[in-house]
């Protein structure tokens, strides 16, 4: 008589074992890499990594970190330059209690882009915070002209630099791919006006002396 039990099923043994688990293994290595991917192209994850990338003032070792997002035919952020970073300069930043970078979000017109452009050529002779500063010295309104190349050309040789550099730094758009970065960083981390401040990474509000007192303190004081 013929046998009606079923054929039971031999476990998988040796090379058959090992390959089913490299097979579930590459499948979690897959899960775990498109997680991470989701993860850094997020615009909280992209802000953490955008931070102290500007141009800085003090101790790089300073234990607080604030951030500028500025436009310089912004006329705040003009007088944020003339009237209050130079009390942060003296009080907080000479004094070793923070560092400042400042970055770009050109986002008013043309000429803002030009202008931060035009910054970018002079800090690769050395010497952005002088052309930073006359440009909002020479604020004139927004897109009227105040920022032609023929201007920027002037305030390139106000600040000594070496002209033809300049010129062909400018006409290349050399910069412009840092600008645009700058800029696009300044969206995903949710700016929408300048100047707008952050301290370790958490946005400020306000842009007075005042207003930004107010929000290091706690930062200052965490710190002693």
């Amino acid at each position: 008589m013929k046998s009606t039990s079923r054929p039971i099923k031999k476990k998988k043994t040796g090379l058959a074992a090992i390959s089913a688990t490299y097979w579930l293994i590459g499948i979690v290595a897959v899960m775990v890499a498109l997680a991470l991917i989701v993860l850094v192209g997020s615009p909280g994850i992209g802000a953490q990594r955008a931070q102290a990338l500007g141009h800085m003032l003090g101790d790089p070792a300073a234990p607080i970190t604030v951030e500028e997002y500025a436009d310089f035919q912004c006329p705040i952020c003009g007088v944020f330059d003339r009237q209050v970073l130079p009390q942060i300069d003296d009080k907080y930043i000479k004094t070793g209690k923070i560092k400042f970078l400042f970055n770009h979000f050109a986002f008013i017109g043309a000429e803002s882009t030009r202008a931060a452009e035009a910054a970018e050529c002079a800090n690769d002779q050395g010497k952005f915070w002088d052309y930073a500063t006359t440009l909002f010295n020479n604020q004139a309104g927004e897109n009227q002209g105040a920022f032609s190349d023929v201007n920027l050309e002037k305030f390139a040789q106000q600040v000594s630099l070496n002209l033809d550099q300049f010129k062909a730094c400018l006409a290349d758009h050399r910069n412009l791919s840092k600008v645009q970065s700058s800029s696009n960083t300044a969206q995903l981390r949710n700016v929408t006006g300048t100047p707008t401040l952050f301290i370790n990474g958490v946005m400020v509000q306000g842009n007075t002396l005042q207003d930004f007192e107010r929000a290091l303190t706690p930062y200052l004081n965490a710190t002693h």
